[in-house]
């Protein structure tokens, strides 16, 4: 005879249970009232919810444009397997899961909503489910549960368990133990709170501290784009009636501006408690980073409510002070490079700023966007947060320090967005990353290099007479392209212009038989789609950039047996582009600048100009019949991709191994 099946949680189940849940009566009535006391009113999923997608692999591991490729699964789908079957045989961890995720992505709302499936009862008959928000009475409401053997246990919130700060091991021993008696039992955490993982024998997470104990640990996937799209939808729903209203023009107005805003959230818009404040983020209309700035602030004014109930009569900081102190906390660990700050640590910053220990006094965990470690180390909720205050600090002129800032590329568009970039290249670390906006949409990455002085030429005497006499040139600061212009960048110039190109190659690869003239034209046409002044760069810009730093004949030293790593030339290219990219990348973080394909320059050649060459910005002789090239190609031996080999052909010739890369003329602002 077959079992029985058994059915514990499904999304169809949702649409009746809102309707069940108001016919409550009698004990049920009454545990409906406990968990809206000790977790949230079931109301406010009504209509809301959305079934979220679990996955083996934590999610922060995860490249962001490769959060889809992760293996998901439907989450109730996944749960009612693990609820399914009977008791273990033995006592080894494989009945108890952990669910991880970072702040906001909805642990307790799927550990509500399974539990709220139970108190309508949809679940099967003789099966029990108890849920509690993990504190210190948890281990005696849990001993005092009756027919554990037919009960599923939900643990919530272990990173908001007073008992797990700083004894993590300890408690998940103590709650493991606790719960080995019952049919399953699900735990949730903040992944950033929990013990580190390692690989069991099939490549699953598996905690390492918990010797004995082989429990599964699942991570809650950030929605996809279709679940925003859904969760929107339902956010602000267009009704039959609207129409009759002459609302409906409205409604959809609102869904654009947020699909709008939700773009410049990237992979924060995926998450479900963000999503909650849409409609106050637009009835605010916020706008680019605005919306980071509003959901800050509220989150201090919700702080800065529950100090001054709990201090009455006491002198408590307003939110612009807490603003500052929060803002102290993210420059030290950025400054640290750490995403984490000790206790130790915070007290030398209180000392400095008073207003910085009101912070141990907030309410951390939930919709915190500070939250404690295991080890009571503080943490933002998700990094984004961390740079929008940096971001912030910079725009403001309120960073403790002057040394300038390690910049992400978050941090560097939250500050384009704001006041634009090039005002506040002062106080940022470079070589970075311009944000997408500067390339048009097109995809091309330009790296931002502040000036400076050099030794341009054969520093190691061994090339021809023309890189020579060896002499000291000073830059202002530019950007120049992360890779060579490949043909997918390049024919998109072609469509819109009508302009013929049938090099050999395309998609990812760069470019090829493109005159100079071409590649100038190409120039002109991308500054007018972005309003940037696009060029090519000249030849002592191009030398500087390659060296990154560097006086050795290529970026990374004098061992021509590293070359291969760095570039593709004669001896390893097959006698074909590659992908851009491929190859390391030199010290400032540009690709492809030895081989590959020889660079068009924007300077006039004149095998005599080294030794007249002006020492500040050199932009060429005044004329000539050749134009620079630079970097060696694919068919090239070592010597002519070293740094300082020069070549040149006449502006409008091409070739199967020449194509070109993009500089940026800077605005004349301070600090360039």
């Amino acid at each position: 005879m077959a079992l029985e099946v058994l059915s514990f949680v499904k999304p169809a189940w949702i649409k009746d249970l809102w309707k069940r849940l108001t016919q409550l009566t009698g004990e049920r009535k009454q545990e409906l009232d406990r968990l809206r006391d000790e977790f949230v009113d079931p109301e406010t999923l009504r209509g809301l919810y959305i079934e979220p997608f679990l996955q083996d692999r934590n999610p922060a591991d995860v490249q962001q444009d490769d959060l889809l490729s992760a293996a998901r699964q439907p989450a109730f789908e996944r749960i009612n397997e693990f609820f399914q079957g009977g008791l273990p045989l033995e006592k080894d961890g494989r009945h108890q899961m952990f669910i991880l995720s970072d702040a906001g992505m909805g642990k307790t709302s799927l550990l509500l909503m399974i539990k709220l499936m139970h108190l309508t009862s949809f679940w099967p008959k003789g099966h029990g489910c108890a849920l509690f928000k993990l504190g210190k009475d948890t281990l005696e409401r849990v001993q005092a549960l009756p027919n554990k053997g037919g009960t599923v246990l939900l643990l919530d919130a272990l990173d908001e368990d007073p008992q797990a700060w700083k004894r993590i091991r300890d408690r998940l021993l103590e709650l493991l133990r606790a719960s080995e008696d019952f049919r399953r039992v699900l735990i949730s955490s903040r992944t950033q709170f929990f013990p580190e993982m390692e690989p069991d024998r099939f490549g699953r997470p598996e905690i390492r501290v918990l010797s004995g104990y082989h429990c599964p640990v699942l991570y809650l996937s950030p929605f996809t784009d279709a679940q925003v799209q859904d969760f929107i939808e339902r956010k602000l729903p267009l009704h039959w009636h609207h129409r009759l209203c002459f609302q409906a023009g409205k409604i959809r107005d609102e869904r654009a501006k947020a699909d709008c805003l939700l773009k410049h959230m990237q992979d924060l818009r995926m998450r479900p408690m963000l999503l909650q404040h849409i409609d106050k983020l637009l009835a605010k209309d916020c706008r680019r980073q605005d919306w980071n700035t509003y959901t800050v602030e509220e989150w201090l004014d919700r702080e800065v409510r529950k100090l001054r109930e709990q201090h009455q009569g006491e002198q408590v900081p307003e939110r612009k002070e807490l603003f500052l102190a929060c803002l102290r906390i993210a420059e030290r660990m950025q400054r640290q490079g750490t995403r984490v700050l000790s206790e130790d640590e915070l007290k030398q910053l209180i000392r400095a700023d008073a207003n910085i220990a009101w912070l141990e006094q907030f309410e951390l965990g939930g919709r915190s966007l500070l939250n404690r470690n295991s080890d009571r180390a503080f943490r933002f909720s998700h990094y984004t947060v961390q740079e929008f205050l940096l971001a912030w600090g910079i725009v403001q002129k309120q960073l403790a320090e002057q040394t300038p800032l390690r910049a992400t590329d978050q941090l560097v568009r939250f500050v384009d967005l704001a006041d634009g970039i090039f005002r506040h290249v002062d106080q940022i670390a470079l070589p970075c990353l311009l944000p997408e906006s500067f390339g048009g949409g097109l995809g091309i990455k330009m790296m931002l290099i502040r000036g400076g002085r050099f030794r341009m030429g054969d520093i190691q005497g061994n090339g021809s007479d023309d890189a020579r006499p060896v002499h000291e040139v000073e830059l202002d600061s530019f950007a120049i392209g992360r890779y060579p212009v490949t043909f997918a960048e390049y024919d998109v110039f072609c469509e819109a212009t009508g302009k013929e190109n049938r090099g050999w190659g395309r998609g990812q690869r760069s470019v090829i038989n493109v005159s100079w003239d071409d590649a100038v034209a190409y120039c002109q046409w991308l500054s007018q789609e972005t309003g940037h002044t696009y060029r090519l760069p000249t030849e002592a810009e191009w030398e500087y950039a390659c060296r990154a730093g560097s006086e050795s004949a290529w970026c990374f030293g004098d061992d021509e047996a590293q070359l291969q790593d760095y570039a593709w030339y004669g001896k390893n290219s097959g006698n074909t582009t590659h992908p851009v990219g491929e190859k390391k990348a030199n010290a400032w973080g540009l690709h492809d600048m030895h081989g590959n394909v020889w660079e068009w320059c924007a300077d006039w050649y004149n095998s005599g100009y080294y030794a007249v060459s002006p020492k500040g910005n050199p932009i060429g002789p005044e004329k000539g019949s050749s134009r620079v090239f630079r970097g060696g190609s694919w068919g090239d031996s070592p010597l002519f991709v070293r740094a300082a080999f020069r070549y040149w052909y006449s502006p409008d010739n091409r070739s199967d191994d020449l194509g070109f890369r993009l500089a940026l003329s800077l605005p004349p602002v301070r600090g360039l």
